[in-house]
């Protein structure tokens, strides 16, 4: 299957979010590593690409069974789809958090804050204006309020009486 062009489009600006967060983070190890908090190694690299390319491959998982679906006629199998993917698309990053903190050759905090990265790219790009969700075009609703509205039933049936007075 083939992606469209939008969706393609997006999934370029998340890896791109992505990457771009990831050097951000070797940066910061980098220079914590020369006032000796961190260790900035193999594992910290390691750890951080296969992280960003799972928090990757989450997105495109999403590109792809959006677009699969889209035409799918009966709504519970749409449903049961979406559940589907989205189950085992979290499995699978609770999978790599296991495995980015039991492995020894992965640093656990760089392997795990990048499936953080691609909501980050989505909250700037929402901030700077770069993104809009689709909106529906809903049409316009007339809430002008009247100045001198109709009185009510009651009023109109008996305008001599003042009501009130006693």
């Amino acid at each position: 299957m083939k992606l469209q062009p939008e969706s393609k489009k997006e999934l370029l600006r998340i890896a791109g979010g992505t990457a771009f967060c990831t050097a951000i983070m070797w940066v910061l190890f980098a220079a914590l590593h020369l006032v000796g908090w961190v260790k900035f190694d193999y594992t910290v690299v390691l750890g951080s690409l296969v992280g960003a390319a799972v928090a990757i491959g989450n997105f495109a998982g999403i590109c792809f069974v959006v677009q699969k679906i889209i035409d799918e006629p009966d709504e519970k199998r749409r449903k049961a789809t979406l559940q589907l993917s989205y189950n085992s698309r979290m499995l699978l990053q609770a999978l790599w958090v296991v495995v980015a903190v039991a492995a020894p050759c992965f640093q656990p905090f760089a392997g795990v804050l990048p499936l953080f990265f691609p909501r980050v790219t989505i909250y700037y790009l929402q901030i700077t204006g770069k993104y809009k969700p689709l909106t529906l075009k809903a049409e316009p609703v007339d809430v002008s309020v009247e100045d001198d509205p109709e009185p009510a039933d009651a009023q109109q049936s008996a305008p001599d009486e003042k009501g009130g007075e006693t």
